[in-house]
């Protein structure tokens, strides 16, 4: 069964999610940003073997522990190719080798599968990842509220589009774990956060 640890960096209060299969020692890391340390202790206690080092987006706060923890894990670095400019722009600070993430991508992790959704508004190259019941939304969604996209990329139309169209498959029953602050579900995201059902101007 899948289980999920999190783990929370000091700078910027960004959230780091450990995604475990326990029964397979197999561990994913989305969004290591600045508690790579912890992230790596979480992993050596849980005796697991990481196959992924998974960012949601290129943002500094999210990218920065790219290079300690593939040197400890040797796993493979992924990000989309639309935030590569983000990542050369924090080059001092990631210099780990990325492969590159398609829309609908198929992740195995063991038995699992995760599955990229392209969803962009807080950066260009911004995805999300389902793994069964869990979606790790970065800096899209948050509880109570959706990311910032007054900034270098953002965009509030792509924001609406990617909680509207994009997500607008997956059930009310999917918890989400957000790149700040508390979990959430789409259910209650869905009946408080207007820009799920109303179109509005940035």
């Amino acid at each position: 069964m899948l289980q999920v640890h999190l783990v929370v960096s000091t700078f910027y209060q960004t959230n780091c999610w450990v995604i475990e299969l326990p029964e397979e020692k197999l561990c994913a890391v989305v969004d290591p940003g600045f508690a790579p340390r912890k992230a790596w202790k979480t992993i050596k206690d849980l005796a697991a073997e990481t196959r992924f080092i998974l960012f949601t987006h290129g943002h500094i706060d999210h990218l920065y522990g790219a290079r300690y923890l593939q040197q400890k894990t040797r796993a493979s670095c992924l990000l989309h190719p639309l935030d590569d400019k983000f990542r050369w722009r924090w080059l001092a600070f990631s210099r780990a080798k990325f492969s590159p993430l398609a829309d609908g991508q198929l992740l195995k992790l063991g038995s699992a599968q995760i599955k990229v959704i392209h969803t962009p508004g807080h950066s260009p190259g911004s995805v999300s990842y389902l793994v069964e019941d869990c979606l790790f939304s970065g800096d899209l969604l948050f509880a109570d509220g959706v990311g910032r996209w007054d900034i270098p990329g953002g965009d509030f139309r792509e924001i609406v589009r990617s909680l509207q169209d994009r997500l607008k498959e997956l059930p009310d029953d999917i918890k989400v774990m957000p790149g700040h602050g508390p979990q959430t579900t789409l259910a209650i995201e869905r009946s408080r956060n207007p820009i799920f059902w109303k179109k509005d101007q940035a």
